[in-house]
């Protein structure tokens, strides 16, 4: 019955689609802030990966549309209709945790509820937090890390003028975001060819849907055997968790180096093996490579005591070192993208502002006018709100700026590579400060840095590359573009709604302190605390100046190679990210990949390649299902702290 024909008609993006996309938005929005809050567990949003939306598009194909089809017939939804709705969950998913809610609210109270007579935050932080930015009441802070006393409703009120402050600004942010990418969709789609290879996991799902009961990967052994090994070894440690005495088998290892200066971690994320089976051997090849380089640089630097005055700041690369040669290889990239798209980019502009009749942008989600606006009106918001609220309109300028290059060279990076689970290795704030000095900022410009945490630290997730990608997968779709853009509007907002009230019922509920404490709040607030009392001196400018000009002149020397040496096997991509923080937990994984692929490919060519999709395809959603399934019976069974294997 599995391969009975079927034919659904043709449809656009319906209004169906959209609200069904709009409910499960707003499910993420609940679901990732609760599994990482109460359940302290992996994360479903905090990867350019996007696990959640996977897993929910793996339910709706695998269970959901054939119990429709079952029920009737042509009138399930079809492959253009869950395209749609799998772009809202990815757009929705940079929204509910590291993308903004969940930072955010924490980073604006944490100040106000840990501040201490040892750490002196009354005096050296407080005083540069605006009334308008985050709640000045002592109560409010106090009550969302130790809960309210039962039947007391939760203050909305004293968080009526940050939240819409805040909103206001990422709404600014998102606006930059889409626009730039809309001006860049079609150069790197049409022109250059991108492969964005984190479409082709849930596009080969989706293959089948029209005419078949169940698509063509959910019929084949070679995906369900893999993906029941991984379920199985995945399950290990929630089981384990249940019962101690079940065998154990660790997935992951860390080995030191260089006299225990260095450690290198060895990481069987079957997640990160699937995805890397899409994306190309000498992209995937860069990648393990330069990041063993720059464990070794790192290593030999610790070892002959080599280093950079200052600290290397959290979230980065392994060394201040390699984290300003990686700075210098994105700005370097970052030219060169724009150089290869300045004839495109002229075209765009004549269209935005002359109205050429020669230049077509029907095709897009925003008319080359209204994103041009939008990029222009929307950074001149970000740094007037950034100015309003105490920075110097060169220091605003400066970090909007910064920001905003380092989220478009990540999006970059991952349509070219397809890179699932990464980050920057350089923060824009750790990058104004070590760069230009303290005169630029002062304390109350370093305190407002420290609060842009809430949505420029961890490079995770981000609208951008979400929106980005969901463009590439809704094209040639028949519907018009217009559409595209409503869900991802619809999707944004469903879901930061849906995770402020969930993030405020839990921590008023609960009490935010009782709850699971992540890294990036603390973060914030110690690289405030340790810059405000050291300041950064003339030499530590020069110093990583320096190592960010020597990482651009490498990167420079990559890029010539790999555009003049025919057979120059590695993609410079891999030194902008080999060195960033994420990767040092997925490059052995991202080795597997490659070496698996490598195999296949020299062994049976390019039919063994296609032959061997749903077992990568198995690997990938055995271990987002797994992590779903664990999630789920835990949520029932009111079990906490069982932490998941799902992402990096």
């Amino acid at each position: 019955m599995r391969g009975d024909p079927l034919h659904i008609p043709r449809r656009g993006f319906t209004g169906r689609a959209l609200v069904v996309g709009g409910l499960l938005s707003a499910f993420l929005g609940l679901a990732c802030p609760y599994s990482v809050l109460v359940m302290r567990t992996a994360g479903l949003t905090s990867d350019y990966a996007t696990p959640g939306a996977m897993m929910l598009l793996f339910v709706l194909v695998a269970l959901v549309n054939p119990l429709l089809k079952l029920l009737f017939g042509p009138r399930a939804f079809s492959t253009s209709e869950l395209v749609l709705i799998y772009t809202m969950l990815i757009v929705a998913s940079a929204v509910p945790t590291w993308g903004l809610v969940t930072n955010l609210l924490h980073i604006l109270t944490r100040p106000f509820y840990y501040a201490t007579p040892e750490n002196a935050w009354t005096q050296i932080i407080l005083p540069h937090i605006p009334t308008w930015l985050a709640p000045r009441e002592t109560s409010l802070a106090f009550d969302f890390y130790n809960g309210l006393p039962q039947g007391e409703p939760i203050p909305w009120r004293g968080w009526v003028v940050p939240v819409v402050a805040w909103t206001c600004f990422m709404v600014a942010v998102w606006c930059v975001m889409v626009g730039l990418m809309v001006l860049f969709r079609r150069q790197w789609m049409e022109h250059e060819r991108l492969a964005f290879p984190l479409t082709h996991p849930p596009l080969e799902l989706l293959k089948g849907n029209d005419t078949r009961l169940l698509p063509h990967v959910f019929t084949t052994a070679r995906f369900w055997i893999p993906f029941a090994i991984v379920f199985f070894l995945i399950s290990i440690r929630p089981i384990r968790f249940r019962w101690p005495d079940f065998p154990d088998l660790p997935l992951d290892t860390w080995l030191p180096f260089f006299n225990r200066k260095v450690w290198v971690s060895f990481y069987w994320n079957f997640a990160i093996i699937g995805i890397t089976y899409f994306i190309n051997l000498d992209v995937a090849a860069s990648l393990w490579v330069f990041h063993l380089v720059a464990k070794l640089q790192t290593g030999a630097f610790n070892t002959i005591g080599l280093g950079l005055a200052g600290r290397n700041e959290y979230l980065t690369a392994s060394s201040p070192a390699t984290a300003h040669q990686s700075m210098g290889a994105i700005l370097t990239l970052v030219l060169v993208v724009v150089w290869r798209a300045r004839h495109h980019l002229r075209d765009a502009l004549r269209k935005a502002l002359f109205n050429a009749p020669d230049v077509d942008d029907s095709g897009e989600i925003l008319s080359y006018r209204q994103a041009l606006c939008a990029i222009v009106f929307g950074a001149v918001f970000m740094v007037g709100w950034l100015a309003s609220a105490g920075l110097s309109w060169v220091a605003a300028a400066l970090f909007v700026g910064v920001a905003l290059l380092l989220f478009f060279a990540v999006t970059r990076i991952v349509a070219v590579g397809g890179i699932g689970f990464t980050a920057s290795p350089m923060l824009p704030q750790a990058f104004v400060v070590y760069g230009f000095g303290p005169r630029l900022l002062g304390p109350r410009g370093i305190t407002l840095l420290a609060l842009q945490y809430s949505w420029a630290a961890e490079y995770r997730t981000s609208v951008m590359t979400s929106s980005l990608n969901g463009m590439y997968m809704t094209r040639g779709r028949g519907a018009h573009p217009r559409r595209v853009l409503l869900a991802m509007a619809i999707a944004v907002f469903a879901g930061l709604f849906a995770a402020l009230a969930i993030t405020f019922q839990l921590s008023y509920t609960h009490g935010g302190a009782n709850l699971h404490r992540f890294g990036v709040p603390w973060m914030a607030f110690d690289f405030a605390q340790y810059h405000i009392r050291n300041p950064i001196t003339p030499q530590m400018i020069g110093e990583r100046w320096l190592f960010t000009g020597i990482g651009a002149v490498i990167m420079w020397g990559l890029v010539f190679l790999r555009h003049n040496v025919a057979r120059w096997p590695l993609h410079y991509i891999g030194f902008v990210m080999g060195d960033a923080w994420v990767m040092g937990h997925a490059w052995w994984s991202v080795f597997l990949g490659w070496l698996a692929k490598y195999t296949i490919l020299r062994i049976g060519g390019a039919d063994a390649y296609r032959r061997y999709i749903p077992v990568f395809l198995g690997l990938l959603f055995g271990q987002f299902v797994c992590g779903g399934f664990w999630m789920a019976l835990d949520f029932c069974a009111g079990i906490v702290s069982d932490y998941v294997y799902i992402g990096a």
